[in-house]
């Protein structure tokens, strides 16, 4: 199962989270061709600090499985992974590239939960 695990200081009024979250798993689920059903993503209210400033942070962590031929492969899929979520969080919440942060975690298929429709 791919889980996006969101958090900011950005405050989102309930219908442009519901948006952002729906938009969130549709691109989980095109970038790693994975089902809609077995998606999952988080989105919490923190109080973040960086920098010295309170201003609009946002933090995201990525849980995949997903196998490649080589590094190079690896390399261009997390690249068009990172650009698209950037991207996207860009569009719903305005903030500084600078104050994204994203980490990426590919999972072995063993340690995974299997989704089965």
């Amino acid at each position: 199962m791919p889980i996006c695990q969101m958090k900011t200081n950005y405050k989102m009024d309930e219908q442009i989270r519901k948006a952002f979250l729906s938009k969130t798993a549709d691109l989980l689920s095109e970038i790693l061709e994975k089902p809609l059903p077995a998606v999952m993503v988080m989105l919490s209210n923190e109080h973040m600090y960086m920098n010295n400033s309170d201003d609009t942070v946002f933090f995201a962590e990525f849980r995949y499985i997903r196998d490649f031929k080589d590094e190079q492969e690896k390399s261009g899929f997390l690249k068009m992974f990172a650009d698209r979520m950037l991207g996207h969080i860009q569009e719903y919440t305005g903030v500084d590239p600078y104050r994204i942060y994203m980490q990426f975690t590919e999972m072995d298929r063993q340690g995974a939960w299997k989704y089965t429709p």
